[in-house]
């Protein structure tokens, strides 16, 4: 389902990722003062007067020439106008009317697209009389400012009355998937591979990737947002703030994720960072899945290839051996889509809960294989009651008697068998042993009475 698109452009610096956050009503955009911050194509949807648009922020087409991704930039935003139904053309009233503009506005007529003039940082009556400088542009045109918000209704207003009649109504997203990673594992190749088209920014380059760019794929009936992400390292007196503020926007996009999708090279030894990414995703309880990315570069693969990879990563990540592996190749495109359609799955394995009556059968099938064991203290605890109190993640409680203790090793038994038999491959499982008082009809159970020996049955 194709939803018209609003397209920002305009040289380096006059503020379309700060109209962009404004517009969306969040910070979804890197802004600072450094020209050429945005490298990559970002999108979101807005809701305006009961109708919606996607609105798209470009880098700016004036790098410098010296910007190694000088073409990628120029040639992402010239893609992503192609594909615009109307095109804002942004300018800076502080600067006034320069030649770049004019070289700007000509390339943009030949489009033949709808282009709306934006003069930005019109921020009093007296930038407001300035940006009247602009007119001889011939555009339609609108002053506003993205600081305090001053003329962007008006602005709303005119991007939904040129856009098309029939405006489609999106399909929201079932499932929320974060790409995280150190700088270079393939994160943007997979995105760019799982979309279909380059809509990142590639190169051998650590940290391309600057902001964290959601993008909506349909893949067999079912809708995601993926999050591809910048490359996080460890803090160092040495990162500058585009690179801080790009890390921090990774991280929070474990945050508003369902899934995440931890990637890392294995054609590379693992390191630290890798282990510290999978702690800082495991501590927010969210679905993971390894993505041993760059498969491709591995010699001679076989089954027992494939096994001793597995063990090197589970070596590595001890504590996440729920969370399922997949070997891919972004360069190859290979298995690229099983990222998906995991994603769905552990999404799923989130929100299942099980019935109480499950759970009754489930514990004394546990108590029959094996007897709870003794945590602290000398008295065998009894296992009175399991249930789930909470999903996405699931939480469950586990009653006993007052002042006996469970055994660690008997709770990860009992973890791992909820698990296998309910299927919450790649969820991490919260199990919360409670002690509680006996009720009447749990006192003073006994085990039943042997069956008196009649003299046929003793020893003689």
């Amino acid at each position: 389902m194709n939803i018209a698109k609003a397209v920002i452009v305009g040289r380096s610096n006059v503020g379309k990722s700060s109209l962009f956050n404004k517009i969306i009503e969040q910070r979804r955009a890197l802004v600072l003062p450094e020209a050429g911050t945005t490298r990559d194509v970002l999108e979101a949807e807005v809701h305006w007067r009961a109708q919606q648009f996607i609105l798209v922020d470009t880098g700016g087409l004036d790098p410098l020439k010296t910007d190694t991704y000088h073409d990628s930039i120029i040639s992402h935003a010239i893609s992503a106008m192609k594909k615009a139904d109307i095109i804002l053309f942004l300018v800076d009233v502080t600067v006034g009317l320069i030649d770049e503009d004019r070289r700007i506005s000509r390339e943009l007529r030949k489009s033949g697209k709808k282009i709306l003039l934006v003069v930005n940082k019109c921020d009093n009556e007296r930038r407001r009389i300035y940006a009247k400088e602009f007119v001889s542009l011939g555009f339609e045109q609108y002053s506003i400012s993205s600081t305090n918000g001053s003329g962007i209704g008006d602005l709303l207003d005119a991007i939904l009355k040129a856009l098309p009649n029939s405006l489609e109504k999106s399909i929201a997203s079932e499932i929320t998937l974060a790409l995280i990673g150190k700088p270079n594992v393939g994160k943007s190749s997979i995105l760019n591979s799982i979309a279909g088209e380059e809509r990142m920014i590639v190169s051998e380059k650590p940290h391309t990737t600057r902001d964290s760019q959601d993008i909506s794929i349909s893949y067999k009936d079912t809708q995601y947002t993926v999050i591809d992400t910048a490359g996080i390292r460890r803090k160092t007196d040495k990162n500058d703030e585009i690179e801080e503020l790009s890390i921090n926007k990774s991280i929070s996009a474990i945050d508003r994720s369902d899934v995440v999708a931890l990637i890392v090279d294995i054609s590379k030894e693992m390191t630290s960072q890798d282990k510290r990414l999978a702690r800082e995703i495991e501590d927010k309880a969210k679905g993971l899945f390894v993505v041993a990315n760059k498969w491709d570069l591995i010699p001679e693969k076989d089954e027992a290839t494939l096994n001793k990879y597995t063990n090197y990563i589970n070596a590595n990540f001890p504590n996440l051996a729920w969370a399922p592996i997949v070997f891919t190749s972004a360069k190859d495109n290979k298995r690229i889509k099983e990222i998906l359609v995991l994603a769905k799955d552990i999404s799923q394995n989130l929100k299942r809960e099980i019935t109480l009556n499950a759970l009754d059968k489930f514990l004394k099938s546990c108590i029959k294989k094996r007897k709870p064991t003794i945590g602290k203290g000398t008295r065998r605890p009894r296992l009175l009651l399991l249930k789930q109190v909470r999903s996405n993640p699931p939480v469950f409680v586990l009653e006993i008697p007052n002042k006996t203790n469970l055994g660690i090793s008997y709770q990860q038994f009992l973890t791992n068998s909820l698990r296998e038999k309910f299927d919450f491959e790649g969820v991490p499982l919260t199990l919360v042993v409670k002690e509680r008082e006996l009720k009447k009809d749990e006192m003073n159970i006994s085990p039943p009475k042997r069956k008196r020996l009649t003299h046929r049955h003793r020893r003689i």
